[in-house]
């Protein structure tokens, strides 16, 4: 009892320190909240009910003064009648023995019938105070009530527990028949006179209820108190272990947070927190499953379900490490099919899906158990065999182009025999990083198609094919430390409307800083970033940065709009329209006011892609320009399921327009079918006046090239009235000075 005792009074000590001081780390105590909840409750009715008994109690105590009040009144006006006859002494004993009986009663005065004090006797051993003669309007009231049922009268502003005081008449009765004393009460002719002959007054003293009461009253509010501190102490130690359950909850749920998803929760006693559990390892259930989906999008091929170039880099890495460790050899394939584009051109695109698919089962069936298959992007393939020989890698290489061979693809009734041609590096101590490895299998698997296609190539280092990789492997390099360091700088060619010279927005071009404060073309390292895939993060920096740089110049422009180039590795990319929306956001810019381009031969590749996210753009707000138009891929057909707004003229139409009938031909029939279409037309490679002039007759809205405009580090912000008069198409066309014109 003792121990139990202890620890109550110590949990006591703690739940009041706590109450005070009411945070922790600048946060609400939830155990506080609830007892101090709990205890203003408790205090609220216990008051209540103090109060509650407290003036019941002098409700009661109140009505029975009252009641015995009067009955004492009557009992002494029966005991006092004698004291008005003279000598009878036995009144008196009578009267003292009756308020002996009473220890209530106060005083008793005795008055006579004109209001003066004729006899007074006390309950206690004080001094009798002077007595007041009953006041005139009061004898009057008294006088009323002589011989009358309820003859009292309450001094009901005496009514307090120390002071109640009552005035009776105090009468006699004569009974008469025929005007003379009888004492025959059944007489019909008798009647009853009341005389007054006094009056009588009780003091009463209910102090000793009074403090009864009070006492009471303390004793509950004790007890209220009492109560209060055992409720806190109770509550405190049962609600702390009932909310210990949740507290168990913290450090599982920040492990959940860091991304562990196998953490394990304890089983919870209590139904509630039983539900949280459940509920929480339902969502760790879900978060790991979504994050499986997740890591199989972000390391498959969504087409084939093979590996995609991300898995296969990450694999390569570990392969070297191992065959650097082991001393083996392993080897890399790289696999390009032959004659596919004449698949898609022929039967469309939806077909060369088809053929990819089943070019991807037969080449895991091919390399079961021997590698790891994955798919590049487009038509090309990789195979990773591990803890090969040289002669192992050739025996794979051969059953490759074996199986290739026997494969048939029907489509529409014709049937098709894909081959292809495979690149082999080995892997061995010399230790050659993943990017070079990726080079040297694809120049071999170029070299093979160079010598007939069909075949298989070993790649071997030449001098030349040496530097090409060492120039490769150093873009890379480059372009990297580039993304990393912001190394890219951005140069913006304006586009004008033809006829009225006004300029309706600026193309973003890329450029990357050299080593002597120079910039270089895309032309020099796109391709090695194509190769070694990094054109999703050139993208992703490429929009970042012109959204940016488009926010900041439309405080003073806000009519400024934006032309942003992608490569296809962009619109592959399932959350492209989500990034976008997010830079656009969270910059302030309208979709509006960006312009995404695609050339036409990396749309047509990848149509699929192309359609869903172009529709996906242009519900956002962007709009969208199909780039390098008329370059020689059915372009018209295409035309129809591409929902573009800008159709981009390919230069080679533009730059010998004036003497070139056939162009102009063409360039007339491109600006038709826009108009047709809804579509504007730009034409790119505008190097003089005449060739804008006869574009303007050849109905093309939008003109870009350096007769329009160069490239600038700052968006022009001067509109150019451009002549298009015929005078103009008799001049010379002027020579293209060196270096960059459209892009």
């Amino acid at each position: 009892m003792k121990m139990w005792l202890t620890t109550m009074f110590g949990s006591g000590r703690d739940a009041l320190s706590s109450l005070r001081v009411g945070r922790r780390d600048g946060k609400r105590v939830l155990i506080n909240e609830i007892l101090s909840l709990q205890l203003i409750i408790t205090a609220i009715i216990g008051t209540l009910a103090i109060a509650g008994l407290y003036w019941g109690g002098q409700w009661v105590l109140q009505d029975n003064y009252s009641r015995w009040a009067m009955q004492w009144t009557e009992e002494l006006n029966e005991l006092g009648a004698p004291l008005y006859l003279p000598n009878d002494d036995e009144a008196v004993l009578r009267l003292e023995s009756f308020i002996a009986k009473y220890p209530e009663i106060d005083r008793v005065s005795y008055y006579h019938d004109d209001g003066t004090v004729m006899f007074s006797i006390m309950n206690s051993t004080d001094e009798i105070a002077d007595q007041v003669p009953i006041e005139d309007d009061m004898l009057t009231d008294l006088g009323f009530l002589v011989g009358a049922e309820a003859p009292y009268i309450v001094e009901t502003s005496f009514l307090n527990a120390r002071a109640f005081e009552i005035l009776a008449p105090v009468w006699t009765e004569t009974i008469s028949s025929d005007g003379l004393f009888s004492f025959d009460l059944t007489s019909e002719t008798s009647t009853t006179t009341a005389e007054l002959v006094g009056f009588v007054g009780l003091e009463l003293d209910f102090s000793l209820f009074h403090n009864r009461l009070l006492t009471n009253i303390k004793i509950a509010i004790s007890v209220l108190f009492v109560l209060l501190i055992v409720s806190w102490l109770l509550g405190r130690r049962y609600l702390a272990r009932a909310l210990t359950a949740i507290s168990d909850l913290q450090q599982p749920i920040a492990e959940l947070a860091k991304g562990n998803l196998a953490v394990e929760f304890k089983p919870a006693e209590h139904r509630e927190i039983s539900e949280i559990v459940e509920a929480l390892e339902s969502t760790a259930s879900a978060l790991g499953e979504r994050d499986a989906r997740l890591l199989r999008l972000a390391n498959h091929d969504g087409l084939t379900g093979l590996f995609n170039r991300r898995r296969l880099v990450e694999e390569l890495k570990k392969e070297i490490d191992n065959v650097t460790v082991n001393e083996m050899s392993s080897a890399l394939l790289f696999i390009d099919l032959d004659q596919f584009k004449y698949v898609n051109d022929t039967c469309g695109h939806p077909a060369g899906d088809r053929l990819i698919r089943k070019v991807a089962d037969q080449l895991k069936r091919t390399v079961d158990g021997i590698g790891i298959v994955s798919r590049f992007g487009g038509d090309e393939f990789a195979i990773l065999a591990s803890d090969v020989s040289k002669e192992q890698a050739r025996e794979t290489a051969e059953k490759v182009l074996e199986d290739m061979r026997r494969l048939a693809h029907i489509e529409d009734g014709n049937i098709f025999h894909v081959h292809c041609s495979i690149g082999i590096t080995m892997i061995d101590s010399e230790q050659f990083d993943h990017d070079e490895l990726i080079a040297q299998s694809d120049i071999a698997c170029r070299e093979a198609k160079e010598n007939g296609r069909n075949r298989l190539k070993f790649f071997s280092m030449s001098e030349s094919e040496a530097e090409k990789i060492v120039a490769d492997v150093g873009w890379v390099s480059k372009l990297r430390e580039a993304i990393d360091n912001n190394d890219f700088t951005l140069r913006f060619q304006p586009i004008v409307h033809i006829a009225t010279g006004r300029i309706t927005h600026h193309e973003v071009l890329l450029r990357l800083k050299s080593d002597d404060n120079k910039t270089i073309a895309p032309d020099a390292f796109l391709p090695a970033a194509v190769r070694f895939g990094l054109m999703g993060e050139i993208d992703s920096w490429l929009v970042e940065h012109a959204i940016l740089t488009l926010a900041e110049h439309r405080q003073d422009r806000p009519d400024l709009r934006f032309s942003i180039n992608l490569s296809a590795n962009a619109f592959e990319t399932d959350d492209l329209t989500g990034f976008v929306r997010s830079h656009l956001e969270k910059n302030g810019v309208p979709p509006e006011a960006v312009i995404f381009e695609i050339t036409e031969s990396l749309a047509v590749r990848h149509l699929t892609h192309v359609e869903k996210q172009t529709a996906s753009l242009r519900k956002l707000g962007c709009e969208l320009a199909l780039d390098d138009f008329g370059t020689g891929y059915s372009s018209f057909g295409y035309l129809q399921r591409l929902p573009v707004d800008y159709i981009k003229i390919d230069g080679c139409f533009v730059r010998d327009l004036v003497n070139n009938p056939v162009d102009q031909k063409m360039i007339r029939l491109i600006g038709e079918i826009g108009q047709e279409a809804g579509m504007k037309t730009i034409a790119e490679y505008v190097q003089g006046g005449p060739t804008l002039a006869l574009l303007a007759e050849l109905g093309i809205d939008l003109a870009q090239g350096y007769f329009i405009g160069r490239p600038t580090s700052v968006p022009t912000t001067k509109s150019m009235p451009i002549p298009i008069g015929l005078r103009q198409r008799q001049e010379p066309v002027k020579k293209a000075g060196s270096g960059e014109n459209a892009s």
